[in-house]
């Protein structure tokens, strides 16, 4: 008995100090969307803190300001994830995503680029690098 509370108390507290920045892997040869050259995907949990919000923002700004003509054409997609919805448990997993993280994902090569740290580290504190930063890296995946 003692046990299993110790055990719950420990998945409550990984869940609680994880839940907004959980750590994602670089997924391969997932079989997302195959209408798509590169598609950005936020996953996120139901609460949202103010940088995984400042990170949806500058994401959007950046494919917007720069890839407006690619966005309108499907060229490039951007969609948020919530990880804690059931529906999307099956990307959640292929991405190994359990809380918030940003990925650009290219459906026909299967490449992933984890752009979670860097988003983090910069998304808020400086705006400026995060968008070049990011833009750069769709650029790059993109080639």
């Amino acid at each position: 008995m003692k046990l299993s509370f110790i055990s719950a108390l420990f998945t409550v507290l990984f869940f609680t100090f994880s839940a907004c920045r959980g750590e994602a892997q670089v997924a391969k040869n997932v079989g997302i969307s195959s209408g798509t050259s590169l598609e950005v995907i936020d996953f996120h949990t139901t609460h949202r803190c103010k940088t995984c919000l400042a990170i949806e923002k500058a994401a959007k700004e950046v494919l917007d300001a720069t890839f407006g003509a690619a966005m309108q054409s499907g060229k490039i997609t951007f969609r948020t994830v919530n990880v804690d919805e059931a529906v999307n448990a099956k990307i959640a997993e292929q991405f190994e995503a359990s809380g918030s993280a940003l990925f650009i994902y290219n459906p026909k090569t299967g490449n992933a680029v984890d752009m979670t740290d860097f988003a983090f580290s910069y998304a808020v504190s400086d705006v400026a690098k995060f968008k070049e930063g990011f833009k750069t890296a769709v650029q790059k995946a993109l080639n």
